[in-house]
């Protein structure tokens, strides 16, 4: 089996850490919480087309215009 090195914070290390079973590896935890997220396909349309959904729409846009875009 083939493995890659990869560099993740501090912070993220300890998390993985704490979520580790015994006899768990970083892949087996990392591959639980990928399976975990679901899929956001079976939530479709559930909100329909009201006035929530509008509302959400325009305060996404907004957020959208008043972020600052980072480059390093």
């Amino acid at each position: 089996m083939a493995s890659k090195n990869l560099a993740i914070r501090e912070d993220v290390y300890r998390k993985l850490s704490e979520a580790k079973k015994d006899g768990d590896s970083f892949s087996d935890v990392i591959e639980k919480l990928l399976e975990r997220r679901g899929d956001l396909l079976s939530l479709w349309g559930a909100w329909g087309d009201g006035e929530d959904v509008a509302f959400i729409e325009t305060s996404v846009k907004d957020m959208r215009k008043r972020s600052v875009v980072r480059t390093r």
